[in-house]
């Protein structure tokens, strides 16, 4: 099984979430160990590539409107005189954050660390390399 996951996973045309289910799945019925687990979930995270996770055409419109929606929320907050204050959203499968946006995720806040210029689509829990707690 272990062989399996490496190839699908060395090709890199795969959905992350959905292989890290198959890979949770094949450990839960023992048909890997918890050492192969922890080493494929790694690699997976390791080679998941963005595009294959998300429709890029449909988040850059999402990503266009929400810039817009700011803009203007934070225009009529100012024309009325009230503090513009931010506040973390929670988190939304398939969002586009890149680093510094923050995000509310089972109850906690987090900061997306990941590179300057990369996408994250990823939860703090499926990917927890790109996000850090907020104390």
């Amino acid at each position: 099984m272990k062989t399996i996951f490496e190839s699908v996973i060395n090709r890199g045309s795969y959905d992350l979430k959905g292989i890290l289910n198959k890979i949770d799945t094949c450990y839960i019925e023992g048909k890997i160990s918890e050492e192969e687990r922890n080493y494929l979930t790694d690699l997976a995270r390791n080679n998941a590539q963005t595009e294959n996770s998300v429709d890029v055409f449909a988040k850059l419109e999402e990503l266009d409107k929400r810039v817009k929606a700011l803009e203007e929320r934070d225009t009529t907050a100012e024309e009325e005189g009230e503090e513009v204050t931010n506040t973390a959203p929670e988190y939304v499968v398939g969002k586009w954050y890149y680093n510094g946006d923050k995000v509310t995720f089972e109850g906690k806040e987090y900061k997306c660390i990941a590179p300057e210029g990369v996408v994250c689509t990823w939860s703090p829990s499926e990917y927890p390399t790109y996000w850090e707690e907020v104390k």
